[in-house]
């Protein structure tokens, strides 16, 4: 995990240009590099059923950056757009991260004229199941934010239980998240820790 991304300036024209082309349809693509900077890009297909809400990455495109690593590179960050919410994670990109070493970058829209960039890194810290699971659902305060997807916000400085102390640093804020439940058995709750990165735009 590097802290710290080095993108250069005609990469991060590209990225806004990517957005500016799908919006207000989230964009979406992935980045190549290795030890925090950034060397290529390769902007995807949002296959996603409601791409103006939601993003998901092609499968095509995810093989590509497969290869990546027998090339040396890694999948060194994720973007998406935001058409018109803040360059915050939401639950369900929370929900979707799946990638807990790569950078996941957020291009908000909401003023066309001034895009903002962030980063986020998106880790899972515990996963609850059965009795754990079902007592969480019971008495935390959950919210469907996508048909079949339940999610609970907390800060990063918030009093936790002892079974939700995770070992992140420096967190801003965690997500509780489950799934449409199982047919006899509640279904498992994530942790999701959101820490923020930092991003040099290298001219």
């Amino acid at each position: 995990m590097t802290p710290h991304l080095i993108l250069p300036q005609f990469i991060y024209r590209a990225m806004l240009a990517h957005a500016r082309a799908e919006y207000p349809r989230e964009a979406c693509g992935l980045l190549r590099g290795r030890a925090g900077r950034v060397t290529d890009f390769l902007p995807a297909r949002n296959v996603a059923r409601n791409p103006q809400m939601d993003y998901e990455v092609d499968a095509a495109s995810l093989l590509r950056a497969l290869a990546w690593e027998d090339e040396g590179d890694e999948l060194i960050a994720i973007y998406h757009s935001h058409p018109t919410s803040p360059a915050r994670p939401s639950a369900v990109d929370a929900g979707r991260a799946f990638y807990p070493d790569s950078v996941y970058l957020i291009i908000s829209l909401q003023n066309l004229d001034a895009p903002q960039l962030k980063g986020y890194f998106l880790r899972p810290e515990a996963v609850f199941r059965d009795d754990a699971a079902r007592r969480l659902q019971q008495d935390v305060s959950f919210q469907q934010v996508r048909p079949g997807l339940w999610a609970h916000l907390f800060s990063g400085d918030a009093p936790l239980a002892d079974n939700l102390r995770p070992g992140a640093s420096d967190p801003i804020a965690f997500y509780l998240i489950f799934e449409k439940p199982a047919p006899h058995r509640p279904p498992p709750v994530r942790l999701i820790s959101v820490q923020p990165a930092s991003i040099s735009i290298q001219i």
